[in-house]
């Protein structure tokens, strides 16, 4: 989490994803806005957004997340701070008395996951009911999601108040739980639509019975696209069958992450399986199916 520049890596999802919200803060309190350092946009798994909090600066309802269901997952940006940023970002959240400090462990696009700082709302202040936001402090988190290309229905789900909603639906397969496959039987049972041919940016490794994909933004895998309608179900499932143990879990044999695929339709958002080791042969063709 903390880099060798002395840097604190920090998931932002709620007015903090706004340059100009964190700017005006800092200079208004003597704090200087560059120690806070964006690195990109990433995922927090089997996390959820909701307004349960009433903030009296904000004049309504304030962004917290919580942990839940598998297959839940929060948009948002990670940034790093330098120590008089982190300094700031602790009033500025109101920790420990308002907001307080989380580990946490967000993906980011090209499936890494990494452990991070971030704030979520005390349980003392948070409300039995749902708490809206005031239109500009809703404006404010879209059009900076919308801006880094990441989905607003995640927001759009706390804005309601309805309870669990999974803003990713899909799972990119590359191996043996593709078509034709020894485990496509666990995808066939459980699709709720058809397949579509998709690839990922990534390095394809064969380890034997099965293949491994492992970060590289030069190279490309080839796999399918499947939707389902019980994503925490057939994220258990899968779970079990890759040897992922859970977030922040290096033991794991593989990594869930949410990454960007491509269809012939255009770009997806969609959950896959990042291979944690490096031993393995080189599938030069990016395709399971065409291994030698």
């Amino acid at each position: 989490m903390t880099g060798e520049d002395g840097t604190v890596l920090y998931f932002g999802y709620g007015s903090n994803l706004d340059w100009n919200d964190w700017s005006e803060w800092c200079l208004g309190r003597g704090f200087e806005p560059e120690g806070l350092r964006e690195v990109g946009p990433a995922w927090l798994p089997d996390y959820s957004m909701a307004f349960h909090y009433y903030s009296q600066g904000r004049g309504g309802g304030a962004a917290d997340i919580v942990r839940n269901e598998r297959g839940c997952a929060v948009p948002g940006v990670l940034f790093r701070l330098d120590q008089q940023a982190l300094e700031a970002m602790d009033r500025k959240e109101g920790h420990p008395a308002f907001y307080e400090r989380r580990i946490v462990h967000p993906t980011t696009p090209d499936g890494v996951e990494h452990e991070a700082l971030t704030y979520t709302v005390v349980p003392a202040k948070i409300r039995d009911v749902h708490t809206a936001p005031t239109p500009g402090y809703e404006a404010l988190i879209r059009e900076n999601l919308e801006r880094r290309g990441l989905p607003t229905n995640e927001l759009d789900s706390a804005l309601s108040g309805k309870g669990v909603h999974f803003s990713i639906s899909q799972v990119f397969m590359y191996g043996t739980l593709m078509k034709g496959e020894s485990r496509h039987n666990v995808v066939e049972k459980t699709t709720s639509g058809d397949m579509v041919n998709a690839t990922c940016r990534g390095r394809l490794l064969n380890l034997g019975s099965f293949p491994g994909m492992i970060p590289d933004a030069d190279s490309v895998v080839k796999g399918e696209l499947y939707s389902f309608s019980d994503m925490s179900d057939i994220l258990q499932r899968l779970d079990s069958i890759e040897g992922y143990l859970g977030p922040g879990k290096s033991d794991s044999l593989y990594t869930r992450a949410i990454v960007s695929v491509s269809t012939p339709e255009g770009s997806e958002w969609a959950w896959t399986y990042i291979y944690n080791g490096r031993d393995g042969s080189v599938i030069d063709s990016g395709d399971w199916r065409h291994r030698s």
